[in-house]
């Protein structure tokens, strides 16, 4: 994103800048790499660079979840991976999990939160017998398999069953984010808004503005990452998420993340009579290719009618938005050094699990930074030769 020199306030000199480490896109990868950073090496100055506002882009606008991830997910790794590095990212995402639970929940009054369970639903019987693979247990992921009468009240009678998966959390992502910038703030870290970073130099990162002269620079742009440089266009996608909020005429009985894999629908109650739902990105597969924010009318209606058809609910539409995604072929982040006129690191390619991978990923790479370690822990799956 630029700015017209019209529309941004007059500043015709702008001094250069000089720091250790400069961590471009203020998401919550970046803002959760500079936290970890600082905790390691809290002698470092660090500077977050943010295009736009510390939550503009995906990190404000998901829905919420903080999970391991679906049973139907750890199925397709274990079949593209082996059961043994499957099993190795769900301890991953474990630990993630109880890390932001140490780190940041707990230690921080204002954000709302509930620890719940997630559901992976069936439909009928048929659609889990189809599901069903002989080489995949569930039961090693931690996932249990609940019959409809031991479902929520809310999901009998609509769901043959569900496997569950405790320990979750429902969060307000951008109390999140607001919890992670204040501890940062309060450890002198530098958060620099509507900047865009343009070009890695032997001196550092050059911007619209200025020059921040650093020894090292960590990207952490997700879906933006071909934005800033062609050398991503085929590692990293921007895919579009649509999402609804709805009041409920009356309330659904269920406070679990729910997937359902088959309908492609990820939806949670925020709060008494307001739910949140996403998904569908099959409607309208080609249209939701692109890192702008629109609504797409076809996906839109496809969640409206979810609610209604399968959940058998009322409701009334009280927002309706969308997201930007960085999507990886495996769907499997990027955490790597690559080969940049300043030592530089990449961070991104969640694919739509930054959520729940993201604040361990970004101890992971705070490690690659201050030589802790050579190779993150997504370099088992992959090593992606980047030049940039």
């Amino acid at each position: 994103m630029t700015t017209s020199h019209w529309l941004r306030a007059h500043q015709f000199k702008t001094p250069d800048m000089v720091t250790d480490v400069v961590i471009v896109g203020g998401g919550y990868i970046g803002l959760s790499v500079a936290y970890w950073i600082s905790e390691f090496r809290p002698d470092l100055k660090i500077i977050i660079l943010e295009r736009s506002t510390i939550g503009a882009g995906a990190s404000g606008r998901n829905a919420g979840f903080l999970t391991k991830g679906s049973a139907t997910f750890y199925k397709t790794l274990s079949k593209h991976w082996g059961k043994d590095h499957a099993l190795n990212l769900y301890s991953f995402a474990q630990e993630s999990l109880h890390l932001v639970h140490q780190h940041i929940l707990k230690s921080s009054p204002e954000i709302k939160f509930e620890k719940t369970s997630s559901l992976t639903l069936f439909k009928n019987e048929q659609l889990k017998k189809t599901w069903d693979d002989n080489e995949f247990d569930p039961g090693d992921f931690g996932f249990k398999w609940r019959e409809t009468k031991d479902m929520p009240n809310g999901l009998k009678g609509t769901f043959f069953g569900a496997l569950e998966n405790d320990e979750e959390y429902k969060i307000n992502p951008i109390q999140l984010l607001s919890s992670l910038r204040t501890k940062l703030e309060a450890r002198k870290i530098q958060i620099v808004e509507n900047l865009s970073a343009f070009i890695i130099t032997q001196d550092g990162i050059s911007t619209e503005l200025n020059t921040i002269k650093c020894k090292q620079i960590v990207l952490a742009l997700n879906g933006y990452f071909p934005h800033f440089h062609p050398a991503f266009k085929d590692l990293i996608k921007p895919n579009r998420a649509q999402m609804l909020a709805v009041e409920l005429e009356e309330d659904i009985d269920s406070n679990a993340l729910h997937y359902d894999s088959p309908e492609r629908v990820y939806w949670r109650k925020s709060q008494d009579k307001i739910l949140l739902i996403g998904g569908k990105r099959l409607l309208d597969e080609s249209g939701e290719v692109g890192d702008f924010e629109k609504l797409s009318p076809l996906i839109q209606v496809g969640l409206e009618d979810y609610l209604r058809d399968q959940l058998k609910l009322k409701f009334k539409v009280i927002h309706r938005w969308s997201g930007t995604m960085g999507f990886t072929s495996d769907e499997l982040p990027i955490l790597n050094r690559v080969e940049a006129p300043t030592e530089t690191f990449v961070i991104g390619g969640f694919s739509g699990h930054g959520m729940g991978f993201g604040f361990r990923s970004s101890l992971d790479m705070a490690e690659l930074v201050t030589g802790q370690k050579t190779k993150s822990f997504f370099e088992n799956f992959k090593t992606v030769q980047i030049k940039l």
